[in-house]
């Protein structure tokens, strides 16, 4: 349920204790409020008799959104939507859920291998929240990231200014631009959500739109057993045999501080932490920072694209110095909203993990449906 972060300010606070008990509040803002405790709908984290009222609102309004979403498919199926072809290949990068699969490291990977291979790959992101085209931007500079709702007219920009592959982040829904290669994204620890579309769940599409992939790339599998894992993969290639399956997982690479300084990644191992976050899986940050060795002492969860404001600031110096944390943890998507504010006080003690995509398991499939593309 990913928004603008435009006068959001829902967040979630958690205050680790010695003791097993964790003190959560839910912070202040009607509509951020509004949007957290839907969000907790969708994932049936809630249960009362009147929450049970508000899904069965939630249910009706997805059997709508199903509708049209079942049309639309239908319309380009037949025809009746016109796909456009443009004069360079295309890989897509997508997934079914909302959001924290990881498809904007997945497009650095990309970008990587394909600048590894002599081309010249353009990004085309929708530029939703501002925060992810940023990050491509300082992550694989002199990349162009092309921003903007009519990718179609940034794919022929792209492709007129010397780009000869294009990666189109975020484009499982988005079929108006034709594509060389589909990879659709699963998350690994929760692969269909609840299993209903959105609003009642989080899938925007039914779970037979897999179909329309290429290749799935199930995510997070470091944090699943391998029961699970195997319950995943023989249900993925049960429905859907001969598919390319490649199995992910994200991978700490360093920290780095307000100057760009690079620390290992055990560098906050022992010490007691603060994560401060505004990113769609939370949780997933920080089982990897306790995976580092650190003592989350205190967690600030905003919404996915939280536009970060000097009242949150205030907030943040609060519950992380109430915590006794020694060091304040956040993402590289959350760091280029956070250096645009005035924060000197928190700054020297601030660090930014940075991770990369890391193929565990059909990396050979992977690069030969790559190469594929960029070969003809």
């Amino acid at each position: 349920m990913s928004g603008p972060g435009n006068g959001d300010t829902s967040l979630i606070i958690s205050i680790n204790r010695k003791c097993p008990r964790q003190r959560v509040r839910e912070a202040r803002g009607s509509r951020g409020m509004l949007r957290a405790y839907i969000l907790s709908l969708m994932k049936d984290r809630r249960n009362s008799p009147a929450d049970k009222l508000v899904k069965g609102a939630l249910l009706l309004l997805s059997w709508v959104y199903g509708s049209a979403v079942r049309l639309i498919d239908l319309a380009y199926r037949s025809g009746i939507r016109k796909v456009t072809a443009v004069p360079a290949p295309v890989v897509s990068v997508g997934n079914l859920t909302l959001g924290g699969t990881g498809k904007t490291p997945f497009a650095v990977f990309l970008a990587d291998h394909f600048l590894a291979g002599g081309k010249r790959p353009a990004i085309l992101t929708r530029g939703y929240g501002g925060d992810e085209n940023r990050m491509l931007k300082d992550e694989i500079a002199g990349v162009p990231v092309l921003a903007g709702q009519d990718r179609v007219k940034n794919a022929l920009k792209a492709a007129s200014s010397g780009s000869d592959v294009l990666i189109l982040d975020d484009g499982f829904q988005h079929r108006r631009i034709a594509r060389d290669l589909d990879i659709l994204m699963i998350d690994g620890v929760r692969p269909f959500g609840n299993g209903r579309l959105f609003p009642r769940g989080t899938l925007r599409e039914p779970a037979s739109a897999l179909e329309r992939a290429d290749i799935l790339v199930v995510t997070k599998c470091d944090m699943i057993s391998e029961a699970e894992k195997d319950r995943i993969t023989g249900r993925l290639r049960g429905a859907l045999p001969g598919k390319p399956l490649v199995l992910a997982r994200h991978r700490p690479t360093f920290f780095s501080d307000a100057t760009g300084a690079a620390y290992p990644p055990e560098h906050l191992s022992g010490r007691k932490v603060c994560l401060v976050s505004g990113i769609a899986d939370a949780d997933y940050l920080a089982y990897i920072v306790e995976k580092l060795g650190a003592g989350i002492a205190a967690r600030i969860d905003f919404g996915d694209h939280h536009r970060y404001s000097p009242r949150d600031i205030a907030e943040v110096r609060r519950v992380c110095g109430r915590s006794g944390a020694e060091a304040v943890i956040t993402t590289r998507k959350d760091q280029v909203k956070l250096r645009e504010l005035d924060i000197p006080d928190l700054e020297g003690r601030l660090y930014v993990l940075n991770v990369v995509i890391d193929i565990i398991e059909g990396k050979e499939k992977l690069v030969a449906g790559l190469n594929s593309v960029v070969n003809g």
